[in-house]
Parts: structure tokens; sequence; C-alpha cells
């Protein structure tokens, strides 16, 4: 008998993963209640994004039978939101992003909502989350009626950590601090062939994933190395340079899409540990680059406080979409709600509803009538 398992058909794990994945969240969050002193009881809700496994928000043919039926555009995020509900014993909201995408929207970014309430100020700046996928927010002067903007700007660290993985065949996975990448020089011909891609030059509102930015893209860019008569291995700073340098360059371009020059640029997500990123987002804009913890919020943690604060406006009857950031026609309820199991979940969402405005810390959002 072989010592290699058969997987088959991977798909079919997904329901399990999910379940691993909420056992982990379940262990995470006791204790982060243990080490705040908090206890269940003081919870109003728990949100959870969950693990893309699908982030497709346009028309597309289905894959298995090319031309009918076609999708209108999914995004689906594996969670299970039913332990958590149990567990904690508070409504779990998951899912966030599907409702928007039937509005007319692509589902993403959703967390320019929380960057609006937390880094908004008298001059106009803008809020860079780099993650797999880096994305960018602009957030106008207060005192401006200038609609927010935000969108993908292109691969955030899901390229580099993919490399940095194969290159050293999987002993590492991502280039700690950009030491590698700040010791190589960019191979001008590959730059030029990646920043080629057509989404570059796409105008907001936009959105990527990791079916254009993850491992297929990788194979493709070994493929364009070997036309170029360059080997990676041979050369693995110069080619860890050259993807880290797609990704400030593409961010630079980025701004061109803004409505005004912004006067710093605030970053957070696990970008912010990559030194050398950072110093080229400064050198190529010409702009202050500032870690979000000089304002107070720990850069990895940004996602996490969005999608809590996401959830409230959810169970308050408010949209956590902002129009001008995903292209949707209308407002809408963001998410689906899973409700305590045994409870009086109706008196329990009428309570959050009347206490959500004291959590909410930016007013504006009114509720969507019904």
């Amino acid at each position: 008998m072989s010592g290699k398992s058969d997987f088959g058909d991977p798909s079919r794990f997904i329901p399990d993963l999910a379940d691993l994945f909420s056992q982990r969240e379940e262990q995470v969050g006791q204790a982060l209640l243990e080490k705040s002193g908090f206890t269940a009881r003081d919870l109003s809700a728990i949100g959870t994004h969950g693990v893309t496994v699908r982030h497709q928000p346009g028309p597309h043919p289905f894959e298995p039978f090319p031309g009918k039926p076609g999708i209108r555009g999914v995004s689906y995020q594996f969670s299970n939101p039913f332990h958590l509900a149990r567990t904690f014993r508070t409504p779990v909201v998951s899912q966030f992003r599907g409702a928007d995408l039937v509005a007319g929207g692509c589902g993403a970014p959703l967390a320019p909502v929380l960057h609006r309430a937390l880094f908004t100020a008298n001059e106009p700046r803008a809020f860079l989350n780099i993650g797999g996928i880096a994305n960018l927010t602009f957030l106008p002067d207060s005192r401006s009626e200038t609609p927010v903007i935000a969108f993908d700007t292109g691969p955030g660290n899901m390229l580099l950590d993919l490399a940095v993985l194969r290159l050293t065949q999987g002993q590492q996975s991502f280039d700690a601090q950009g030491q590698w990448s700040q010791s190589g020089q960019v191979i001008i011909p590959l730059l030029e062939k990646l920043r080629s891609d057509p989404f570059f030059s796409l105008y907001p509102p936009k959105s990527t994933g990791a079916e254009e930015w993850g491992a297929g893209r990788l194979e493709q860019v070994f493929e364009d190395c070997t036309t170029l008569a360059v080997d990676p291995y041979d050369r693995p700073q110069d080619f860890l340079a050259t993807i880290t340098e797609l990704t400030a360059s593409e961010i630079e371009g980025a701004l061109r899409f803004l409505p005004e020059p912004p006067a710093r640029i605030i970053v957070g997500g696990g970008g912010v540990n990559n030194h050398f990123l950072l110093k080229r987002i400064g050198e190529r804009t010409g702009l202050p680059v500032q870690s979000s913890l000089e304002f107070g919020f720990p850069p990895q943690a940004i996602e996490s406080i969005a999608f809590a604060y996401l959830s409230l406006l959810t169970l308050s009857g408010r949209s956590g979409a902002i129009r001008t950031v995903t292209g949707a026609r209308e407002e809408a309820l963001l998410g689906q709600i899973t409700p305590v199991p045994g409870e009086p979940f109706l008196a329990f969402l009428r309570d959050v509803e009347a206490r959500a405005d004291i959590h909410l810390p930016s007013p504006d959002r009114p509720k969507i009538s019904s």
C-alpha cells in the first residue's frame, strides 16, 4: 500500500477545512477573551470573514461547461459560523461579500468603511492595506464632499510569498523585512512584462485575487523568465526584487486614479513588516509612509477590527459597503446572520439594533429603509 494519500477532488474537503478553521477561531476567541478580561456575555456579535476560496466578481463562464450556464459573479469564503454561535452564545455574521455582488458591486474592498471611521482628518490621506492583495483607500479631507474611493492595486504579499516558498523549496515562506529583495537588482524586462497586465490600467472600482495573482500566475512568471533567458534559481534576489518592485510601482501607479494627491500614506496589513517594500513605496511616491500603529491601531489588527465593525453595521440595519468603492447600484446589508441555537434571536437582534449606535465610530451610516 502506498504511503501517499489519494485526495481525489480536493473541493470535497472544503467543509472539513471550514470546520478546522472554525476550531482555530474558537481557540483564538477564547484566548482573546481571557487576555482582555471579558467573557462571552460581553459580546454583541461576532464577525468572521472566513477564508476566500473563490472571488470572481464579474460575469464569467462555468469552466467545466464553457458557454452555458453563465455565472453572474461569485465570492465565497469558507467558515463554520454555527459552532461559533454555539460556543460564544452570540450571533455570528459571515459571508459579507455576496450581498454587494448581487447589488452590482465588486464585493471588495470592504474595510474602507473602517478606514474612513478611523483615519479621516483635515487633510486628504490614503490608507494602504498590504495583505495578499494590496488595496488603496482614498480618504478626502473631512471638510470636503469628495467621496471615498478604494480599489485593489494588484499583488501585495501573495506573489512574493509564493516565490520565496518556491525558491527555497518550502523552507521559507516570506522575505523577512525584505532583506533578500533589498540585496537584488530589478530585472527590468521582467518587470515591464508584469506591468503590462491590463488590470493595472483599469479604472476603479476594481478588485483582484488569487485567481489572477496566485500559484498560476507565478507559474506564468517562471515561463516568462525562460523566454527572457533568466533563471530565478540562479538570481533569486533579483527575482524577488522584481516582484517587490511590481507591488511598489503599481501602488504608485494607482495614485493617478485618486481625485487629488494624498498628504500621506497610512499602511496596515502584514506588508508593514516588509521594510524594504515600504521604503520603495515611499521613494516611488514621494510621500510619507506611516504604519497605522503610529495612529494607535496595530497594522495586522485592522482587518479584524473592520469585520467586527461590519458585523455591527449589519446588525444595526446599516450597509457596510461604500457604493463609490465597490461600484454597487444600491446599498445592501452585508453578510448572513447565524443565530444562537435555542435563544429568542429576534428579541436579541432588536436589543443589538437599539444599542448599536453607541458602538459605531462613524455615525453617518443611515439605516436602510425596510
